[in-house]
């Protein structure tokens, strides 16, 4: 087949992660399919090349000068449609409704070619405390309800996001999947643990972002010192939170037990994984929540915020609580901790999950069958 997918943005090579879990998956599809990727936004110059076997189209729209808006989006579907001339899609994917999905339903009343678009950020949430989400834009739901019905299936990477884009858009129940990206069961593994000495860490990976949840898990983190005064938290990711969350650590106490250690590259991931005793989410919103199935295929206990993928995996195989309540998350971390066999349980049941449902092979499998039927 003959595969288009329209993204906000893209690697602009193969060492550059992107969305880490966009790029293996199109190592993937690369193999099997013609796939075509085309980067709206990110990388920051107009370009065409080669990542993987797949053809990147690069718009270069964040850096176009003075270019308005309707001209990065006609850069786009010029882009798309002289790709289609060489040769006719098969099939179009879109990922994330606005911008992509809104432009892959343009191009699907132009060129007729079967479409798919994923939810896959916050597109149907609301979260105005923090300011997160296009769920409360009136316009923007009611261009939503316009370009959904038009499209052959629609999926989200987690099933309680797909219940609230259910909710917010009455389409026929044939036209919804759950399609979650996969996981990379070569690179986290559970492999050989590294030696743990002296104190239990806590392992976060996430930008730091309000919607993260960070400033949650440090003061949950407060309550956990108090009962396990060798614990450590290690918080993995940027942002602009960074001195707002160092200042917290201090006023708490925590200075010698929170480590914000910055961006890791993506490969060194695991071998942080397998030395931590346990992850932990505190997110407010996952459309998916590629950290946690990471952290689960890596053979580590998950506990965290009842969002995303976590939720999905609750609770035989995480162990969940209330978003934004630190008391109910420092009980959740400590009743992982404290039992041993519930630990391993939950390791096993975590693994086993990822494999069953999360792996990157899994994930290709089902979208080609979307792109088929």
């Amino acid at each position: 087949m003959k595969i288009a997918w329209l993204v906000p943005g893209f690697s602009s090579d193969e060492r550059d992660w992107c969305i880490p879990a966009l790029l293996d998956l199109a190592r993937v599809m690369a193999t099997r399919h013609d796939l075509h990727v085309f980067a709206l936004r990110y990388p920051y110059r107009r370009d065409r090349y080669s990542v993987f076997g797949a053809t990147v189209h690069a718009i270069g729209g964040a850096h176009r000068g003075r270019w308005t808006l309707p001209g990065i989006w006609q850069a786009m579907l010029r882009a798309v449609a002289r790709e289609q001339r060489r040769a006719p899609f098969d099939a179009l994917h879109a990922f994330w409704v606005y911008e992509p999905g809104l432009l892959a339903t343009w191009l699907k009343r132009q060129l007729g070619v079967r479409t798919v678009i994923s939810f896959a950020g916050g597109e149907v949430i609301h979260l105005p405390a923090i300011a997160y989400g296009y769920g409360g834009r009136r316009w923007l739901m009611r261009v939503m309800r316009w370009a959904l019905p038009q499209i052959d299936v629609v999926t989200a990477g987690s099933r309680l996001l797909l219940d609230h884009a259910r909710k917010r858009f009455k389409l026929p129940d044939e036209r919804w999947a759950f399609a979650p990206l996969g996981v990379d069961l070569d690179l986290f593994s559970p492999g050989n643990p590294v030696p743990r000495t002296g104190a239990r860490t806590i392992l976060n990976v996430g930008s730091l972002q309000p919607v993260k949840g960070q400033a949650t898990l440090i003061r949950a983190f407060r309550f956990v010192v108090d009962r396990e005064p060798q614990a450590r938290l290690l918080i993995l990711g940027a942002g602009p939170l960074r001195q707002e969350l160092e200042a917290l650590a201090h006023e708490l106490n925590l200075d010698e037990r929170v480590t914000l250690a910055g961006d890791v590259p993506h490969e060194q991931l695991p071998g942080l994984h397998r030395a931590a005793a346990l992850f932990v989410q505190a997110s407010l919103h996952e459309a998916q929540g590629m950290a946690v199935l990471e952290a689960a295929a890596s053979g580590l206990p998950i506990v965290g915020t009842a969002v995303g993928a976590l939720a999905d995996l609750a609770p035989d195989a995480a162990v969940v609580s209330p978003p934004d309540d630190p008391i109910r998350l420092a009980q959740a971390i400590l009743s992982v901790t404290h039992d041993p066999a519930r630990c391993e349980a939950l390791r096993a049941a975590a693994r086993a999950r990822v494999e069953e449902v999360y792996s990157l092979s899994a994930a290709a499998d089902r979208f080609e069958r979307l792109y088929r039927a």
